[in-house]
């Protein structure tokens, strides 16, 4: 089910927060699955919450990458950032710098959450455009996939 209020949202955002942290790992294989089929969904349709479900699997990464709970969790959130970066890697913009370039992926999940929220909530901050620019999450993608074990 995707998030419709932002209040949903909210809730979801605590979820992948939670899992971010370590707490409810049982759950984290099928959330995450929820989240990559839903990033999929979302790049296929140019939705808006394209931003938030790439951004949800970045938060969600570490459990997905290091504690690795299950293997089908792992295929399907490296095929959907995969999706990511080749749907939005060669996107145009006017942005000198993004929030994603020269920035190793565990620097920024601490503040990732705030960003989430902030993305659920568009009028409340113009810093929006530039966490959801194309190619921003296309950086956030390949970082993802280039963070994963060998």
């Amino acid at each position: 089910m995707t998030p419709e209020a932002p209040a949903e949202w909210d809730d979801l955002i605590d979820t992948w927060d939670e899992i971010r942290q370590g707490y409810y790992l049982g759950d984290a294989p099928e959330v995450v699955l929820d989240c990559a089929k839903n990033l999929e969904a979302s790049v296929r349709a140019d939705s808006a919450d394209t931003a938030l479900w790439t951004l949800g699997l970045v938060l969600t990464g570490p459990c997905v990458i290091y504690a690795r709970p299950d293997a089908a969790a792992e295929a399907r959130a490296l095929e959907a950032m995969g999706t990511v970066e080749q749907a939005l890697g060669g996107a145009t913009c006017t942005h000198d710098e993004h929030p994603c370039d020269g920035m190793p992926l565990d620097d920024e999940l601490d503040n990732l959450r705030d960003v989430l929220e902030m993305l659920v909530r568009p009028d409340r901050d113009a810093a929006r455009e530039i966490w959801a620019c194309p190619r921003n999450l296309a950086g956030f993608a390949r970082a993802f996939t280039d963070a994963w074990p060998a």
